[in-house]
């Protein structure tokens, strides 16, 4: 047994004219200090839509400018794990562009992981006791490939392995709709195969819950916004259930943060998220950056 931290960043977009958002660099330093184990990249680090039109050289640009953010990781021997968001992979320009900036993925972490699967879109790696499964989700719908991906590496994995999991769209949302049949699928799925957790982006903004399911319950994180260049509100019924007047408090852990005044957006813009692995158990530390420094998200 071990102990050791690996951090979970989303939703950079990269511009479309190439430029990296002036947080994000920020962040990468912080990192760089933190020291984790490796980095998870969650999807949409680039601004990629079904209509844009982007050539294969546009988007190849985008992969260039981003893979250039991340270089302080890899010059700290900080290893960069990648899914894809649904900005990543619209069209057929953008899947193509994401496949071949991460086609080298698996030798490039060879002396560090051995990744199962299909990387760099759905795979899994054994962490000392953490078994981590990364998946392709960039919409509300599970894709029977993935599905089947989960269910074969779960027999395949150690029984007392602790089961982490991250995708892009979460199962539930907290700024608009969800779709039930997506969120019982991929739950179910999670909690009959031992996960205790699901990790995700996608919506900018930072959470922490329990869902139940029949069989048991998973814990769910949305990471937030490593650059913080858009944010969506708190839909009225997330805020009317847990936020009164400028503050609200995450359920499942009780931690309270704030909003701006007279609106259901969090304060807090740019953030990670840091997961501690630990003697087969794990703790969640959402962070924030506020003067060029990551530190804890919320008030607490």
């Amino acid at each position: 047994m071990s102990t050791f931290s690996f951090a979970i960043v989303s939703d950079i977009h990269v511009f479309t004219g190439g430029g990296i958002p002036s947080n994000f660099p920020k962040v990468i330093s912080q990192l760089v200090s933190l020291a984790p184990r490796f980095v998870v990249v969650s999807g949409d680090a680039t601004s990629g839509n079904p209509d844009d039109g982007a050539s294969r050289d546009k988007v190849n640009l985008w992969w260039n400018s981003f893979r250039a953010a991340l270089k302080p990781l890899a010059d700290a021997d900080i290893a960069v794990l990648p899914i894809a968001g649904n900005h990543d992979y619209y069209t057929q320009a953008q899947r193509d562009g994401y496949q071949a900036a991460w086609a080298r993925l698996s030798e490039d972490v060879s002396d560090r992981f051995i990744l199962s699967g299909k990387p760099p879109l759905y795979y899994s790696l054994q962490a000392e006791e953490l078994h981590l499964t990364l998946l392709h989700v960039v919409d509300q719908d599970l894709p029977q490939e993935v599905a089947q991906f989960i269910r074969s590496d779960a027999a395949a994995t150690p029984d007392d392995a602790l089961r982490l999991c991250i995708g892009h769209v979460p199962l539930v949302s907290m700024m608009g709709r969800t779709s039930e049949s997506y969120r019982d699928e991929l739950g179910k799925l999670l909690v009959a195969t031992g996960y205790s957790a699901f990790f995700a982006g996608h919506e900018h903004l930072v959470w922490e819950q329990e869902l139940t399911f029949p069989d048991g319950n998973l814990h769910h994180i949305h990471v937030g916004t490593g650059s913080g260049t858009y944010h969506f509100p708190l839909s009225r019924s997330t805020y009317d259930k847990h936020c009164s007047g400028s503050e609200g408090t995450l359920p499942y852990s009780g931690r309270r943060f704030a909003l701006d005044p007279g609106t259901r957006q969090q304060a807090d813009k740019v953030n990670i998220c840091m997961v501690q692995v630990s003697d087969g158990t794990y703790s969640v530390e959402p962070l924030t950056l506020r003067n060029g420094e990551l530190v804890r998200f919320g008030l607490d």
